[in-house]
């Protein structure tokens, strides 16, 4: 009876945390990886983790190079910069609302949102997209390593409805180290 009480708790107190900050319709703020482990005593553990992971791309130019053209990189794919931490080489916008299309590009081609009954949601949703990109020496001599990192809320542009998730194709991530390398290789 004991285990019974403890699991209807830890299940019900999941799901109003859950509910509580899904019933916001308002912009969402981009989560940062956190972790969240609930004891269950004998019965075990529950551990939650949210969160992305940036793609690293090396590139064969130094990181000075790099950090000098992020700024236009951004730029050409469509991003505009509101952050940029020369410290910490941290470029990117946190918060770029869109919808539709990314520059020229379909919202479909860099990030996976789901489908409706008209296709890909990305082309049709409000999207909040969070792109922060870290330039770092490789260790190799000159050359550098650009992390990367995506991710995307969306909801129906017609209907006031809670954000949900959207997942990178990786096409950002891989847009910008191109641009970088056919830029510096001039």
């Amino acid at each position: 009876m004991r285990y019974t009480v403890l699991l209807c708790t830890l299940v019900v107190g999941t799901a109003c945390a859950a509910s509580g900050a899904a019933s916001t319709a308002s912009a969402p703020t981009i989560v940062r990886p956190a972790t969240q482990t609930i004891s269950g005593g004998s019965l075990g553990s529950l551990t939650m983790s949210t969160g992305s992971i940036g793609d690293a791309v090396h590139v064969p130019y130094s990181a000075d190079a790099v950090w000098r053209i992020m700024p236009s990189i951004f730029d050409s794919i469509g991003i505009p910069v509101t952050e940029i931490n020369q410290a910490n080489k941290t470029i990117g916008n946190r918060a770029f609302k869109t919808r539709t299309r990314l520059g020229k590009v379909p919202m479909s081609k860099f990030l996976d949102c789901g489908t409706a009954q008209i296709g890909a949601s990305a082309d049709s949703y409000d999207i909040v997209l969070s792109v922060l990109s870290n330039v770092v020496p490789d260790g190799v001599a000159g050359a550098s390593v650009i992390s990367t990192i995506v991710e995307a809320q969306a909801r129906p542009a017609a209907f006031n409805q809670a954000y949900s998730s959207c997942s990178s194709k990786g096409t950002i991530e891989s847009k910008l180290a191109e641009l970088v390398k056919a830029r510096l290789s001039r």
